[in-house]
C-alpha cells in the first residue's frame, strides 16, 4: 500500500463553481412557481456549495477522485504492470482511496456566477437563471491511497496532470473552470 499527501491548486483564470444539490434543495424548488425561480436563485446560491458542521465550504474528495478516474479513462495510459497494451488505469483507479481535502473557506469567500440554463427535459427551449457559488483562487491537499501500490509516482502525476488540464473539478468544466495544476506530491512512509 501506498499514501501519499498531493497539492493542488487552481489554474489561473480558472475558477471553482460549486453545484451540489442536495435533496432538501430540490424539494424547496419543486415547490416554487416559475416566476419565483430568479429570486430564489438571487438568495439562496450560496447554499449549493457543501458545507461542514461549522459552516466551511469545502471540495469533496469525490470530485477530484472523479477527475482522476476521468483522466485514466481519457488518457489511455498503459499501466506498467499491463499484461495488454489495451488496459488502462481506469478500473485500477476506482479503488484507489481520496480522503480529507484541507480546502475550507466561508461562505463571505464566495461570489456568485449566474447563467441562463435550459429547463429540465429533452424538447424544452425553457431557460431558467441559474446562480451558483464560486472561488477564483483556491488550493488544498488531498491524501490519496493506492491499496495495491503498483502505481508509479511519475504515472500518478501524469495522471492527475492530465485531471487537471482537461477534466477539471465542480461545475462549469466545459467553459474552463475547476482547471487545477498539481503542486506537489509527497509520499507518506
Amino acid at each position: 500500500m501506498k499514501k501519499y499527501i498531493i497539492g493542488l491548486g487552481n489554474i489561473s483564470n480558472s475558477p471553482l463553481v460549486f453545484n451540489t444539490m442536495q435533496p432538501e434543495l430540490s424539494e424547496e424548488i419543486s415547490k416554487l412557481k416559475k416566476e419565483e425561480l430568479k429570486s430564489w436563485e438571487l438568495e439562496n446560491w450560496r447554499k449549493k456549495a457543501l458545507k461542514d458542521k461549522k459552516g466551511n465550504v469545502f471540495i469533496p474528495s469525490n470530485w477530484i477522485k472523479a477527475s482522476f478516474v476521468s483522466a485514466c479513462k481519457h488518457s489511455r495510459l498503459v499501466p506498467n504492470f499491463a499484461t495488454s497494451k489495451k488496459e488502462t488505469y481506469t478500473r485500477y483507479a476506482e479503488s484507489t482511496f481520496f480522503q480529507d481535502t484541507t480546502f475550507k473557506c466561508s461562505e463571505k469567500d464566495l461570489s456568485v456566477v449566474g447563467a441562463f440554463m435550459g429547463a429540465q427535459g429533452a424538447n424544452s427551449k425553457t431557460k431558467v437563471y441559474k446562480c451558483y457559488p464560486k472561488i477564483n483562487e483556491w488550493k488544498t491537499e488531498i491524501t490519496m491511497v493506492d491499496r495495491d501500490g503498483r502505481m508509479t509516482k511519475e504515472e500518478l502525476r501524469t495522471l492527475l496532470d492530465y485531471a487537471g488540464q482537461f477534466e477539471g473539478i465542480g461545475d462549469f468544466r466545459k467553459v474552463n473552470c475547476g482547471r487545477f495544476e498539481v503542486t506537489s506530491i509527497n509520499e507518506i512512509k
